[in-house]
């Protein structure tokens, strides 16, 4: 008769070295999971903040008889007829010193002339860990 002694000492290795291949992979997936929700959840508040913006711009855009008074120098400040100005600095843009977005990153006002139209040029970067960058025209009629 054949004597059963239990688990060998070469198949109790095979066994701890299979679970840690097996704990392994399960914690390299966890990691990518957590770290793509992570990143999942920043660049939605990015995206938050540029709809923000995007929505005190328009609403002076499409003002009647509304015009660019002056755009500053180093092309980070847009002032409207209707006493509006937008300016970037401290990494925020405010509304007349009313702070309405965060976490921005670079912004520059740039304006051209096409036919009877005037475009203002809006580039914005947010974000830092992952920055993304937005180039939008908004057209003013003249």
């Amino acid at each position: 008769m054949k004597s059963n002694s239990g688990i060998t000492t070469t198949s109790l290795i095979i066994y701890i070295i299979s679970m840690l291949i097996v704990i392994a992979t399960i914690a390299t997936i966890t990691s990518f999971f957590f770290t793509n929700v992570m990143n999942l959840d920043q660049t939605s508040h990015n995206i938050g903040e540029i709809t923000k913006f995007n929505m005190y711009f328009i609403e002076d855009i499409k003002s009647k008889n509304n015009k660019i008074l002056k755009i500053s120098e180093n092309k980070n400040s847009i002032t409207f007829l209707t006493g509006n100005t937008y300016t970037f600095q401290d990494n925020s843009i405010y509304l007349n010193n009313i702070r309405i977005c965060e976490n921005i990153t670079n912004l520059q006002f740039d304006k051209k002339q096409e036919d009877n139209k005037t475009i203002i040029i809006v580039l914005i970067t947010i974000g830092n860990n992952l920055p993304y960058t937005k180039i939008t025209e908004y057209v003013m009629e003249n």
